[in-house]
């Protein structure tokens, strides 16, 4: 048994004209890793899982969270007053996978357990392939209404294609196919006589958050030069990044101080792509990336443009919301329906915009700087999903 911890969650909340309240029978179950952890059985979204338990009692929808091997032995937990209880699951009516990445050790039973749940067809989260920067923006590239909005890429095999690249491109993003939190992201510019490394190296490491309610995103910024050839060759095959993205590098907006920002859209299926969550993810002056999980802070997308002033900050908006939606339906189009995904946008100073990836398994913690309104309707269309795709 894992006990949780105490929460202000309400279960008191305000649903958009879009949502229904109705009493139901679904049954939901959040498909996550088990970390070895009894303060944090799920990681860093244990706290979520007890909200969405608590929220869909109110709405009549059993929430159950489902580790790897659920396939085999149908165990699962639930959230009760003493806590998170192992007990028998039936297989729930609709199924979201939680979980990005999984442990080696789980990895196996992972992969049969998502297997199983596509073929009774009750997975409702995009596939895995997903994640794959590369695939998702070749994609976007074959439809006509997204190929504009994403910028040059290409895929690398070895330090030497990614050097090419480089001096091609002059100034390149360089980041793992399948990576997300902002983990192993490199800039490199190539300048006259060398080439700039850029990246960020965490202070507290990301199993450390998983396991432990320690939440400190702080980074050391690494900034080196390598001379082109052996010298930077070298350094790239000692970072052990083998197949990689390369894509060029778009100058973003900047808040006073210098400090550059770009944005994550959450796009949830109710009745049809609707915008949960419109957020700026703002990064320090000499930062690399704007990540939260790399020590970006979150605002309100519209202030962000309102205090980078740029003309029309609301019109900025339904663009990208316009995109949003588009990216949303394209893979809905491609790989079916499904209830929520996190798309990372960013906007040029002459108002374009750019879709960089999207997150299949959308975390809540940047939506917290936004006030409890935002987060809550989030997970509330979540329970909504659970109803209406049981009907």
């Amino acid at each position: 048994m894992y006990k949780g911890m105490q929460t202000n969650w309400s279960r008191e909340s305000v649903l958009r004209a879009s949502t229904i309240r109705t009493a139901s029978t679904a049954t939901l179950g959040l498909y996550a890793d088990l970390m070895p952890s009894p303060d944090r059985p799920f990681g860093e979204q244990t706290t979520m899982f007890r909200e969405l338990s608590e929220l869909g009692e109110t709405r009549g929808v059993r929430v159950f969270v489902l580790p790897p091997g659920y396939a085999r032995h149908r165990q699962g937990f639930s959230f009760t007053n003493d806590g998170w209880v192992k007990t028998t699951v039936p297989l729930p009516d609709v199924v979201l996978r939680r979980s990005g990445t999984f442990l080696t050790s789980h990895l196996k039973e992972a992969e049969a357990d998502l297997s199983f749940f596509r073929k009774t067809r009750h997975l409702h989260t995009l596939p895995r392939i997903c994640g794959n920067k590369w695939i998702v923006l070749s994609l976007f590239q074959q439809n006509p209404q997204l190929r504009n909005h994403v910028p040059e890429t290409a895929v690398a095999d070895t330090p030497k294609q990614v050097q090419d690249l480089l001096h091609r491109m002059k100034d390149v993003y360089v980041k793992p196919l399948t990576g997300a939190q902002g983990v192993s992201v490199y800039r490199l510019t190539e300048n006259p006589s060398n080439i700039r490394v850029r990246y960020e190296r965490r202070k507290v490491s990301r199993q450390t958050e998983r396991l432990t309610q320690t939440f400190n995103p702080e980074t050391i910024l690494v900034d080196k030069t390598y001379a082109p050839g052996p010298s930077f060759m070298s350094f790239w095959e000692s970072i052990d990044l083998k197949k990689c993205l390369v894509q060029e590098t778009i100058p973003l907006p900047t808040l006073p101080g210098a400090r550059p920002f770009d944005f994550r859209w959450l796009v949830q299926y109710v009745e049809g792509p609707l915008i949960a969550a419109r957020v700026a993810r703002v990064g320090g002056p000499s930062a690399v990336t704007t990540n939260i999980h790399t020590g970006g802070m979150a605002i309100n997308a519209l202030d962000a443009l309102k205090q980078a002033r740029f003309e029309d900050p609301q019109k900025l908006i339904t663009k990208l919301d316009d995109v949003a939606i588009s990216v949303a339906r394209s893979l809905s189009s491609r790989y079916g329906g499904y209830a929520e995904v996190g798309v990372d946008l960013a906007c040029k100073r002459d108002g374009s915009v750019v879709v960089f990836e999207v997150n299949p398994t959308p975390g809540r913690r940047m939506l917290r700087s936004l006030g409890t309104s935002t987060r809550q309707l989030s997970l509330e269309w979540l329970i909504e999903y659970a109803i209406k795709a049981n009907r």
